[in-house]
């Protein structure tokens, strides 16, 4: 095609055939018609002819189909388009649950494999290779990359494995780390836009109370990915509304979500720039982020909507992000070094796996989230747990953050609860005014509010202040929403812990709010994953089967390879390695009676990679409060993500009393040291309390009546 204007195009050669004027192209091209007899919301397409080679440069694409009768429009000048990421739906019918009206749309395409935004990677790789030659090595007719003297080297280089990462876009835009540090090297502003400037990937803007659509589909082409969103809550299925709102979802190549956002600004209505972006560390590093701008006045080149889906009508007032009559919680907390954390004592610092590439067991640079009082504690030879705090719904939180890093800002960010963007969203973000990370020695407080419109939840907790690095080195944790009214009991000692710190908590349960007269107590666990291997399971070469780097869980891992040299055969490998001097693996051990609620909240901390996180015997419903929903036993998961793992029975189905192992389902990452037990422990038990907080019940499983002869039951039978 050599030009195009109007309803023309002009082709640099003749067609091989006469056609009359106003003809159909049929003969030498192909025409495809569909019926779109269904909402079905986003439909990928794609060459399927040299795939390989046209998707990472843009031979890939979507249909949308949008509610019956509505029209579709530039949100700047109302004016009717045919195509492009953003655009206003003018419509009056559904597109979720509750949601019925027109709303602010934006297509987001999620890609990987894109050679321009590749970095250079040099951990884990050969010593003394030079990076000419590696870059070199990693060149291929289906993946052309820019001049080697154009790649930047990663802002991540813990990344380990490949001679680069695999490049990472939105809409085939991008905002790279890299370039925006070597504008202005200061971390705590890489996403700022009074420093640099808006990204150049695609930005929403919507008034508060504007409905808002995410048409997600991962488009390209050899890795899973995920899509996270501060401030704002989705359902991953629109019309399920009793399932748990999220901010956060996995996608995997070729899937697609269609995700609802009631309100722009949540449902506390704050104006101000949010953030979305791609939660695994190489996508985020390589630019795969963007803006959500929320305003709440008209301006000139953003129409109003004309039919209000969600609320009253115009443009809602801002409220306070905690309402007068919120109970209020407060804690007091410190970001501080932590150097020469081990992830295991007992073992090496390093384990070598393959192609002279080590487990790392150590981190020099490590950084931690503790609460004030456990600043003396976690300085001598203690070793810390990620900070987990706990709040009930409907409570006001209160974080006092103190900056004790010898060097460089620190914030704190909870983005699945509510917060004003332009304070307490703990990221200088767009055009949002001042500062909100903290010099070392300063302290700043912020508020969020864990709405009831969101219900129970957990939020990822990450540091801005560095989020190329600190991260990774350990300054991330969680809050976790629960029941409102609840109280958080120490499982062992009984102590209320409520204000406390801690991964593991029972949850006893106040029977006197309605709705709650027959809700059980349930042992509450929080599990923290991380790892930074590059190259396993990507199309680059060498084919690794390792996983390398440092990965652990709740700062610690249990290698097969230490446990093999401590005398585990393969065979026993989840078996004490000493039988006269039995010890459990350096992971978390979760323990509850036969019988009991489990709930584990899995965050992906800091992942390079997507996982699995499945236990053996064991299974839970997909969406644990939506009746019918399927039950599963793996879910995968991703970096900047936190899922819901509700355990209806500890023991599965029949409450049997044993060890049973909770792992990354992905078989190099739990021999790298990501497993642990789950302890089904008899009801009698005393190593910790009871839920019901009466003595300890003599149940014991039975059956119900006599199952007869033994047979065999086929699985597609049960």
């Amino acid at each position: 095609v050599s030009g195009a204007g109007g309803q023309t195009l002009t082709f640099d050669q003749p067609l091989k055939n006469d056609h009359p004027v106003g003809d159909i192209l049929t003969v030498e091209y192909v025409r495809q018609r569909f019926w779109v007899d269904a909402d079905v919301g986003s439909v990928f397409w794609h060459d399927h002819a040299f795939g390989g080679t046209t998707w990472p440069h843009g031979a890939v694409g979507t249909m949308i189909a949008e509610p019956f009768n509505s029209t579709w429009h530039n949100p700047k000048t109302g004016e009717p388009i045919r195509t492009g990421p953003v655009a206003d739906i003018h419509a009056i019918e559904r597109v979720g649950h509750d949601v019925a009206g027109s709303f602010r749309e934006l297509m987001v395409h999620v890609m990987d494999t894109v050679p321009h935004t590749v970095n250079v990677v040099t951990a884990g790789n050969p010593p003394g290779q030079p990076i000419d030659v590696a870059l070199e090595a990693g060149r291929t007719v289906s993946f052309i990359m820019p001049p080697n003297e154009k790649i930047k080297m990663t802002p991540m280089p813990f990344l380990n494995g490949g001679t680069h990462t695999t490049g990472g876009a939105l809409n085939f835009r991008a905002e790279p780390f890299a370039q925006r540090l070597a504008n202005n090297p200061d971390p705590s502003q890489i996403f700022s836009s009074s420093v640099h400037g808006d990204p150049s990937t695609a930005m929403l803007r919507a008034y508060l109370g504007d409905a808002i659509v995410f048409r997600l589909i991962d488009v390209t082409m050899n890795e899973s990915n995920v899509f996270t969103v501060s401030g704002h809550t989705f359902w991953t299925e629109r019309y399920a509304q009793e399932a748990n709102r999220k901010n956060s979802i996995h996608i995997g190549i070729a899937e697609r979500y269609d995700l609802v956002v009631p309100e722009a600004g949540g449902p506390r209505h704050q104006p101000g720039d949010y953030m979305f972006f791609n939660g695994r560390s190489s996508k985020f590093s390589e630019g795969a982020w963007g803006i959500i701008r929320v305003l709440d006045k008209e301006i000139d080149d953003l129409k109003p909507l004309p039919t209000k889906a969600y609320g009253k009508d115009g443009i809602p007032e801002k409220l306070p992000v905690c309402p007068s009559e919120a109970p209020v919680k407060s804690f007091n907390v410190v970001a501080m070094d932590h150097p020469g954390m081990s992830f295991n004592s007992n073992a090496e610092e390093s384990i070598e796996v393959d192609f002279e590439r080590t487990i790392e067991l150590r981190n020099p640079e490590a950084k931690i989230y503790v609460l004030e009082d456990e600043v003396q504690k976690v300085s001598g030879e203690f070793q810390p747990m990620p900070l987990t705090i706990r709040a009930n719904v409907g409570d006001c939180l209160k974080i006092n953050l103190t900056n004790k890093l010898k060097e460089g800002q620190a914030s704190f960010s909870a983005f699945s609860l509510v917060f004003d963007p332009t304070d307490s969203q703990g990221v200088n973000l767009g055009n949002n005014p001042g500062d909100q990370t903290v010099a070392p020695g300063e302290s700043r407080t912020y508020t969020y509010y864990a709405d009831p419109f969101n219900g129970e939840t957990q939020s990822l907790v990450w540091d801005f202040g560095n989020a190329a690095m600190n991260p990774r080195n350990g300054l991330f944790g969680g809050v976790v929403i629960g029941p409102k009214g609840s109280i958080y009991r120490d499982p062992n000692t009984g102590e209320d812990i409520s204000l406390k710190n801690s991964w593991k908590a029972d949850v006893i349960i106040d029977h006197t709010i309605e709705g709650y007269e027959e809700r059980a107590n349930y042992r509450d666990v929080v599990l923290y994953f991380q790892d930074e291997d590059n190259i396993i399971g990507t199309s680059f070469m060498p084919y690794v089967q390792n996983v390398a780097g440092l990965l652990g869980v709740n700062y610690r891992a249990e290698p097969y390879l230490y446990r093999e040299e401590a005398g585990c055969s393969l065979g026993r490998m989840f078996q004490p390695c000493e039988v006269d001097n039995p010890k459990d693996p350096a992971t978390p051990l979760i323990e509850a009676h036969a019988g009991d609620k489990v709930r584990i909240h899995v965050f992906g901390a800091s992942s390079e990679q997507n996982g699995m996180f499945t236990i053996e015997k064991h299974e839970w419903p997909i969406e644990p409060f939506l009746p019918g929903a399927d039950m599963i036993s793996t879910v995968e998961f991703s970096g900047s993500e936190g899922i819901d793992v509700f355990l209806p029975s500890a023991g599965g189905k029949w409450a049997m009393p044993a060890d049973y192992v909770w792992s990354k389902g992905r078989l190099p990452y739990s021999q790298s040291g990501q497993w642990g037990y789950l302890r089904v422990l008899p009801s009698t038990d005393q190593r910790i309390l009871p839920l019901s907080g009466s003595a300890p019940s003599n149940k014991q499983a039975t059956l119900d009546h006599d199952l007869g002869e033994a047979r065999i039951i086929p699985t597609v039978a049960k």
